[in-house]
């Protein structure tokens, strides 16, 4: 059996934003810079469950022509969360797309992806983009609330499938108790 294809969210507008939030003490949002390729490596190996090597930060994001920008927020000058613009036009021609956001585990739930994801939207509207869009995952339940709390609305027929009863499921786990 073959895996199921991502979710998708979209935003479908760009007005509005929320306004850039104000990062714990000790945190800091900024662009990522070369020297920040190890501690990419261990945050996304550590946010995803899956080897995030040097090589893979460079070439997937820090040197990929199709991202615009990579951020992260640091903690005592290290990496421990980071989101990337991406430019996909033959999907998403009107779309910023969100890319690889993670966070180090030991920094969740500060508030750390919604400040990444603000600033991403922003550079987007800033771009002229109309709209943003992100894939993931149904496990994802923390990151599917602060993307749906950002006002992301899922995309039921992606690729040719149908997602309601997935996201079904995924709304029944979020909001019922």
């Amino acid at each position: 059996m073959s895996r199921p294809t991502n979710l998708v969210l979209l935003r479908p507008s760009l007005d509005h934003l929320p306004p850039r939030p104000r990062l714990p003490d000790g945190y800091k949002l900024r662009p990522a810079v070369d020297s920040d390729t190890d501690a990419l490596a261990a945050t996304l190996t550590a946010a995803f469950a899956e080897t995030w090597s040097v090589d893979r930060v460079r070439r997937d994001l820090l040197d990929a022509e199709d991202v615009v920008a990579t951020f992260v927020i640091t903690h005592g000058g290290r990496a421990v969360a980071t989101a990337s613009n991406r430019w996909v036009p033959d999907r998403f021609p009107d779309a910023g797309y969100v890319h690889w956001v993670g966070t180090a585990p030991e920094h969740t739930r500060r508030g750390l992806a919604a400040a990444l994801l603000i600033e991403l939207l922003r550079q987007f509207a800033e771009q002229g983009r109309l709209t943003a869009v992100l894939e993931t995952d149904d496990f994802r339940h923390p990151a599917l609330r602060s993307y749906l709390r950002l006002g992301f609305t899922p995309v039921y027929a992606v690729r040719d499938e149908d997602h309601r009863r997935r996201w079904s499921a995924i709304f029944t786990a979020l909001f019922h108790r």
